[in-house]
């Protein structure tokens, strides 16, 4: 357990777990706007697709287009797994793991961990978001290696397709040619 020198870091360090708990309701349920409220004026974030959103309704809709791509009606969910946030007077740095489930419609399951970190501001005696940053390794991304193992079966199956084709033509005309 950590040890927190004041009332106040303890104070402090709730509250920043709340946060942590309406950001996994807001992803579980798809309810981005359950964090507008938690936003500082100026944040920004960097999604795992490498993108930079410095507005909350252009986030949204990138976040939407791709839970539709990715999930096709199926359902997400994230587990933070935050470490000992540091705290630096009115800023704070939480940082950690986190465990993601998403099932596609089709039921389809991926699990896979991700790293982030949330620099926040207190405004106003209360925590703010004021930039977030969440990554996933493209060496161990479940989705990525299906997609792949999938392509190799198409090119396979394909390449399978076209030999066959290819040497029946060769057979047919090596037949052909010795009847002449």
């Amino acid at each position: 357990m950590p040890d927190f020198s004041t009332e106040a870091d303890h104070a402090d360090h709730e509250a920043l777990r709340a946060l942590k708990a309406v950001f996994e309701k807001a992803v579980r349920e798809n309810q981005l706007d359950l964090l507008k409220a938690y936003l500082d004026e100026r944040f920004s974030i960097v999604s795992f697709t490498n993108r930079e959103f410095s507005e909350f309704e252009a986030f949204k809709a990138q976040w939407q287009k791709t839970r539709e791509q990715l999930l096709q009606g199926g359902t997400y969910s994230v587990e933070l797994l935050p470490e000992h946030s540091l705290l630096y007077g009115d800023l704070a740095l939480a940082r950690g793991d986190s465990r993601n489930v998403m099932t596609t419609g089709a039921g389809t399951k991926y699990e896979f961990g991700s790293r982030w970190t949330v620099l926040c501001r207190k405004v106003g005696g209360e925590w703010k978001i004021l930039r977030a940053h969440s990554s996933i390794s493209p060496f161990d991304n479940p989705m990525l290696l299906a997609g792949v193992k999938k392509k190799v079966v198409q090119i396979a199956v394909g390449a399978l397709v076209a030999g066959l084709a290819i040497g029946g033509l060769a057979a047919g005309l090596i037949v052909a040619m010795m009847h002449r």
